[in-house]
């Protein structure tokens, strides 16, 4: 009896150890700033949706607009653009993108000109880039984050704000260069709305006069004798 219990005792805690054990695999599978990301991104009411790809690469993509005058808040007047993440442990780095931001054939009668202004723009930037690929035609506004020594919140969210404003303040002139819609167009403000005006109740299309009587065919009072006609009477 001492020995079964000793039994059962000793499989409890082998299964204990390699539930443990599994759940510490569990959590080092995640790359390491992953999570931190997701976090960071919601804070900045971005909404994410964030997943690993193996232990060592995630990715993450959310929609977005500019920021506004205040830098936090969203432009409501601003385009909105699908932004992707890959974040690689590896490598240390975070590329933060708008997939296919535009399309530029390369036999497209007007290559040379968009191609330079592209150049241009990377000039005329800090961080976001233009990218175009000759094979497929995409062109990709893009940013690289370094993660060697940490995560570095602030650079974060300087990264993404910088990519959506970057991308809302060309997509109007490269859009007409290219000759396709660039972003999502923003909503249409809501007119406001007045209620609806009851009508006035119909009146009478005549008013007696304040001295008139009650009765419609009484005959008018005769004036009143003063005192003085009443004594000399």
């Amino acid at each position: 009896m001492r020995s079964k219990a000793l039994s059962w005792i000793a499989a409890s805690a082998a299964a204990a150890a390699m539930s443990a054990s599994a759940d510490d695999v569990s959590a080092q599978a995640q790359p390491r700033y992953l999570a931190q990301m997701q976090a960071e991104l919601q804070v900045m009411g971005l909404a994410p949706q964030c997943a690993p790809t193996s232990a060592t690469v995630g990715a993450c993509s959310f929609r977005g607009q500019a920021p506004g005058p205040d830098g936090r808040t969203a432009n409501p007047t601003a385009r909105r653009f699908l932004v992707a993440m890959t974040y690689d442990d590896g490598s240390d780095t975070i590329y933060v993108y708008v997939e296919r931001y535009a399309a530029l054939r390369a036999d497209a009668a007007n290559v040379a000109q968009v191609s330079r202004r592209l150049l241009e723009i990377n000039w005329e930037t800090l961080s976001a880039k233009m990218e175009w690929s000759a094979s497929s035609g995409e062109v990709r506004l893009s940013a690289l984050l370094h993660t060697d020594s940490n995560f570095d919140r602030r650079a974060f969210r300087s990264v993404v704000r910088s990519v959506l404003r970057v991308a809302d303040r060309y997509a109007a002139e490269l859009s007409q260069l290219t000759g396709a819609a660039i972003g999502e167009a923003p909503a249409a403000p809501t007119a406001p709305t007045t209620p609806p005006t009851t009508p006035a109740s119909p009146t009478s299309s005549a008013t007696p006069p304040a001295n008139a009587s009650s009765g419609a065919g009484s005959a008018p009072r005769p004036p009143r004798a003063n005192s003085a006609d009443a004594a000399a009477r």
